[in-house]
């Protein structure tokens, strides 16, 4: 097992010759386990999508055994736990993913019970960045009412409760502006406080709803968005309330902010995008595109023996990369794909 020292050592490196053109593997991968999810809410529709034919266990566990190379790792869903094999996939990927640096994963934090006992059986082998977002979404009547799950803010809270109590892993509260609560940064923090009075604005992630057909399946829904000034609002107040960053992850997070508020004034990707050069996402049939906004398959991991290199490698894929560099592609800023084009930007030769 590699030492964090070395890991933070090889995915520095992997960073800087992100600077310098396509990485020979992702540095980051954000991966879809299932579309299964018990909430309704309104930001998205991956719970209307059927789980037929999601990749089983053993496409998984191959998958996992042959694509070792990523320094970070976002498991997304629908809810994750909600696939009964999850702790086998986790148990698979702390095991034998040396080179990684963060894991990350979201959830709806309903199962809590099921949710705390997976984070504590992986969190002494996890790496040493091991991140839990519980999504919030508004203070208890706006957030059931967005989230479309009666009962779901006390049942997120108790999650976020259960799990600080873990060492070894850093929960986050998240939640996502949109049309149908927009305006409410304050109350909904506000609210998560009383739950939890010694919580910090450290703890809480704020970002932007977005479309994707392929993802979220909300290209065409005319309510995501929120009136634009009371959504900039919203994030002036965040920003204003976070401290100084004195730690990598704060930097990234005050860039990714920053870089929002230009995204939002001009709808434009704030810098050169660095999908498919070090990032992609993979859904839950196996399916890879070069991030969450952009609806076009590039390969099947199962017409490829599970292997990402096959496809990562293709003169099509690079060729694809070029024209998302260049700005041709749809115009996105989400926090998934944002933080390795922020961190790819740092050491970029032009």
């Amino acid at each position: 097992m590699l030492g964090t020292a070395l890991r933070y050592a090889r995915a520095a490196e992997q960073v800087v010759r992100a600077g310098r053109g396509p990485l020979a593997a992702p540095l980051k991968l954000t991966f879809a386990l299932t579309y299964r999810c018990q909430y309704r809410c309104r930001t998205c529709n991956i719970w209307t999508r059927s789980p037929e034919g999601e990749l089983t266990t053993d496409e998984v566990l191959a998958f996992v055994a042959a694509n070792r190379e990523s320094a970070w790792l976002d498991l997304t869903g629908g809810e994750i736990f909600l696939r009964h094999d999850v702790d086998v996939v986790l148990d698979a990927i702390v095991r034998t993913w040396t080179r990684l640096v963060v894991l990350h994963f979201p959830t709806n934090g309903f199962l809590t019970s099921r949710i705390a006992a997976s984070v504590a059986r992986i969190a002494p082998r996890a790496p040493a960045q091991f991140i839990v977002t519980v999504s919030v979404d508004g203070d208890e009547t706006r957030n059931d009412s967005v989230r479309g799950i009666k009962g779901g803010f006390r049942r997120q809270l108790a999650t976020f409760r259960a799990l600080r109590s873990i060492a070894g892993v850093r929960p986050v509260l998240g939640m996502t502006l949109s049309s149908w609560n927009a305006g409410a940064f304050a109350a909904t923090f506000a609210a998560c406080r009383r739950e939890c009075p010694d919580l910090d604005i450290a703890d809480f992630h704020v970002n932007v709803a977005q479309r994707s057909e392929h993802y979220y399946g909300n290209q065409d829904d005319p309510r995501l968005a929120g009136p634009a000034d009371t959504v900039a609002s919203d994030l002036a107040a965040y920003r204003a309330a976070r401290r100084t960053p004195l730690s990598p992850s704060a930097w990234i997070e005050s860039a990714y902010l920053a870089k929002l508020t230009t995204y939002m004034a001009t709808g434009r990707t704030p810098m050169p995008c660095h999908a498919l050069r070090s990032s992609c996402f993979i859904d839950p049939h196996g399916i890879v595109y070069p991030c969450l906004s952009y609806s076009r398959p590039i390969g099947s991991l199962r017409e490829h023996g599970m292997s990402l290199a096959r496809i990562w490698d293709a003169a099509a894929t690079r060729a694809l990369q070029t024209e998302i560099a260049g700005g041709e592609c749809p115009q996105c800023w989400t926090a998934c794909d944002a933080y390795p084009t922020i961190l790819g930007n740092l050491c970029s030769r032009s």
